[in-house]
């Protein structure tokens, strides 16, 4: 048996068996750096959207002297009058009975009616006055001097490609929300 030829596959084993390990690391690797990634992201958003609610509520608070899910719900009906109490809780985060609460104190402040759908007796529309629809117009406002302090430093450029990207992710999660078959998928990826 030649001993060069053995030499020679033996080097090319070991050579191609390390090439395919350092491609292994440097697919984990990049696993790794896009879990690490989305994880950043993900911490970015979630930050992000804490402040600008806190920031938002707090300036409406101080201004409308309403609490802060009721500023919340104030903002969200100024953009979306159609929404029920039970749209509203899954949105504000919080239970039924909480928004129902703060819905009720806004009635009595003057900020809101609620009547009771004639073809549906279990639905109750909500309106806002013409007082809550002034102060909604003022949210707007506010909410563009906090947006324009917030973004400082941001290009343009920047900002609408980050609208864009914040757009799909909103059109991705109402995609993900309706599918089961991807919540299935999501469940078994996680799993080890």
């Amino acid at each position: 048996m030649d001993t060069s030829v053995t030499r020679k596959h033996l080097t090319e084993a070991l050579a191609s068996a390390s090439r395919r390990g350092a491609t292994a690391k440097q697919a984990g690797a990049r696993r790794s750096a896009t879990r690490d990634h989305h994880e950043h992201v993900a911490h970015a958003l979630v930050r992000t959207s804490s402040a600008f609610k806190r920031l938002t509520t707090q300036r409406m608070k101080e201004e409308f002297a309403i609490t802060g899910i009721q500023a919340e719900i104030l903002m969200l009906l100024a953009t979306a009058p159609a929404m029920l109490g039970n749209d509203l809780a899954a949105v504000v985060g919080v239970n039924a009975s909480t928004v129902s609460h703060a819905l009720d104190g806004m009635e009595k402040s003057g900020l809101l009616t609620r009547m009771r759908c004639t073809e549906d007796r279990r639905v109750v529309r909500i309106a806002l006055t013409e007082r809550a629809k002034r102060m909604a117009r003022r949210t707007i406002d506010i909410t563009r001097h906090i947006l324009d302090a917030i973004t400082r430093g941001i290009s343009q450029s920047d900002l609408k490609a980050l609208q864009r990207g914040l757009k799909q992710m909103a059109d991705n999660c109402q995609t993900h929300a309706h599918s089961p078959k991807q919540r299935r998928d999501a469940r078994i990826k996680r799993t080890p």
